[in-house]
């Protein structure tokens, strides 16, 4: 037997790339790029914001599809931060948003915390926060108007912000008993 039989050369080489090299190569370009994006501006996705880079969004859209919620006000309750395994969920005239980015300003112990898992509809209007009959979606007593007005630009807000995103509505029961007594607050600024 010669050296030639004993090593046979391959009939075909193969000159093409498998799809472990294309994985490879796609993953260190996408690896350099969030590493020059890294460098220039302090962020791997070039500066980018948006609610779709946010865990808890993405979990609440994939687990939820297209669909919003609807819950009871004693479901919403169960919304406000005291069970670190639930979101944190504000209502504001009805729409109910997540806020759970933001767990240390309305969870326990944070200074908006009387906002979680109710609807508070009527606080937000007026800015009297220290009355608990403040924190109803009852808005009996107020100038209409103006509460419309306030709701509107508080729902823009939270329905608008990168970190909070609305989740769906709270259906409420029929207010019953006398509106709750006018509170002169301090309103935020610009409302």
């Amino acid at each position: 037997m010669s050296e030639n039989d004993k090593h046979p050369e391959k009939d075909s080489e193969s000159g093409g790339f498998s799809v472990l090299d294309v994985v490879r190569v796609i993953g260190g370009i996408l690896f350099f790029n969030a590493l020059l994006s890294y460098y220039f501006t302090s962020s791997t996705t070039w500066g980018y914001e948006s609610r779709w880079k946010d865990v808890g969004y993405l979990k609440f859209k994939f687990m939820n599809g297209a669909t919003h919620l609807t819950f009871t006000e004693d479901e919403l309750a169960l919304y406000n931060g005291t069970d670190p395994s639930l979101p944190i969920y504000i209502g504001i005239y009805g729409k109910v948003y997540d806020v759970s980015n933001s767990r240390s300003t309305y969870g326990p112990g944070g200074s908006y915390a009387f906002f979680s898992g109710k609807d508070g509809a009527r606080a937000f209007v007026t800015g009297c926060f220290n009355k608990e009959d403040e924190f109803t979606h009852d808005l009996r007593g107020l100038d209409i108007e103006e509460a419309m007005s306030d709701i509107s630009g508080w729902q823009r807000f939270y329905g608008n912000h990168l970190r909070y995103w609305y989740v769906g509505e709270v259906i409420h029961t029929k207010i019953i008993g006398e509106p709750p007594e006018y509170c002169e607050g301090m309103k935020f600024p610009g409302t």
